[in-house]
């Protein structure tokens, strides 16, 4: 088959299959199986695939009819401009994320021009700890997770983006850590879905992401307030603690933080104008009483 007749071959069966944009998603399949960018199918439309692309092609094409994410069939996912693994251990880095990465490092870059510990708390993939010692190579950063499985992904892709320079913890939490051990900055994407919500994800969503890394208690807020209360214990004096948050949860969160005693509290938004991350700073030298954690 040539690439317009693969690609038209894509196209109905994604359509049949409800997929909300299915041209764009055969092309994007056809581009991470080929290694071509998408202007290329339209300047070489002609071309013959080899036996075994159309194969690959087609799987993909059936396996994005189930339903499974593009990043899980390709393997793949772009953030902050590079190329992660993925793989159904971790969730799919989303472009959301971003902009808290990118606050991260230019806080760092214009505070810590020297350097500066950094934690990534329920790492995954390692995006978020990996793209801010990319940008920030004078970082020294710890990823940490629950899952062994998903830190055998960040593991692989540290050593594809930054050669494997940093370190990798895995237990529940903050538990993780060696005691002593402090960091300027800690930074966590932690579970934050509702239990009560959990059915009504996408199903690409329910049925493919691990559930470890999306279930965040009845109320969504079970796993912040562990990381509140506890993180104090592992931030140098006047560290930053920031936290991507669920929609409507911001106001919740920040008032956990502002009991806890954190201070200069902010929001940043995501790329819909929504706010996606908070983050404060302690000084305190104990954190206060669990008790006063709602």
């Amino acid at each position: 088959m040539t690439i317009r007749e693969i690609l038209d071959y894509g196209r109905k069966l994604l359509s049949q299959a409800q997929i909300e944009y299915p041209g764009l998603e055969a092309e994007i399949l056809l581009s991470g199986i080929l290694n071509k960018d998408r202007v290329y199918f339209y300047t070489h439309h002609q071309e013959l695939l080899d036996a075994i692309s159309e194969e690959h092609y087609r799987q993909a094409i059936k396996r994005r009819s189930q339903l499974e994410p593009v990043a899980y069939i390709l393997g793949k996912k772009e953030f902050m401009g590079l190329d992660f693994l993925v793989n159904r251990q971790v969730l799919i880095p989303r472009p959301d994320t971003e902009p808290m990465v990118e606050y991260l490092i230019e806080y760092l870059q214009a505070n810590f021009p020297d350097g500066a510990k950094i934690l990534d708390l329920c790492t995954g993939s390692g995006a978020i700890g990996i793209s801010i010692k990319h940008f920030y190579q004078k970082g020294q950063v710890a990823l940490s997770d629950l899952s062994e499985a998903a830190l055998t992904v960040a593991r692989e892709n540290a050593n594809r983006l930054v050669n494997g320079d940093l370190s990798l913890y895995q237990g529940d939490l903050l538990a993780a850590l060696p005691q002593g051990e402090t960091f300027t900055v800690i930074v966590s994407n932690p579970p934050y879905i509702r239990q009560s919500e959990m059915k009504q994800l996408a199903p690409d969503i329910i049925a493919y992401e691990p559930h470890l890394a999306l279930d965040g208690g009845e109320s969504g807020l079970d796993f912040y307030r562990r990381i509140i209360r506890e993180a104090p214990l592992f931030l140098k004096k006047n560290g930053l603690l920031a936290l991507e948050v669920g929609d409507e949860q911001a106001d919740a969160v920040a008032a956990l933080l502002d009991r806890q005693g954190y201070h200069e509290i902010k929001k940043i938004m995501d790329l819909g104008g929504h706010v996606r991350c908070l983050t404060g700073k302690f000084t305190k030298t104990k954190p206060m009483d669990n008790n006063k954690l709602g």
